[in-house]
């Protein structure tokens, strides 16, 4: 065998990398798509901190859209993204609705009972008063509420 056709099945079977070492040829949108997948995992995961989950799922959706590129399918990693992202946006939502509806369908002693049991716990957890820090009261605060909706 001579140099010369050695060197050419070396360069042509290896794509010019030296000691036979290649490249991984990933996926483009990979890093997106996983991106996306681990955002959507954390709208769910801080579902109770309101804005975290809300800003993580929309930042999800966009990025797994952006992983497609110019293919014709998503990879899976970005549909669970767009899944748990959805999933997570959906949860929070449903806890804020659920929260506002029951506000808006209490009457006026109920509220203000509320107030009263949230000044309570606040004192018995970090044994300050809330009207001292705030100038003003749970109780107080709902009984103001309760009167501009009417209730009272």
């Amino acid at each position: 065998m001579d140099f010369n056709n050695y060197n050419n099945s070396y360069t042509q079977n290896n794509n010019n990398y030296p000691d036979g070492q290649r490249q991984l040829i990933r996926n483009p949108g990979q890093t997106l798509a996983i991106a996306s997948l681990a955002l959507g995992t954390a709208s769910i995961f801080t579902m109770f901190t309101v804005y975290i989950p809300l800003i993580c799922g929309s930042i999800a959706i966009v990025l797994a859209i952006l992983s497609k590129g110019y293919g014709k399918k998503l990879l899976t990693a970005a549909k669970i993204g767009i899944g748990t992202a959805i999933g997570g946006m959906a949860l929070v939502i449903t806890i804020i609705g659920s929260l506002v509806a029951l506000l808006l369908s209490c009457d006026g002693n109920t509220l203000v009972e509320f107030g009263k049991q949230m000044d309570q716990q606040f004192e018995q957890q970090t044994g300050q008063n809330l009207e001292d820090l705030l100038g003003t009261s749970y109780e107080d605060i709902m009984q103001e509420y309760a009167e501009a909706l009417g209730k009272s």
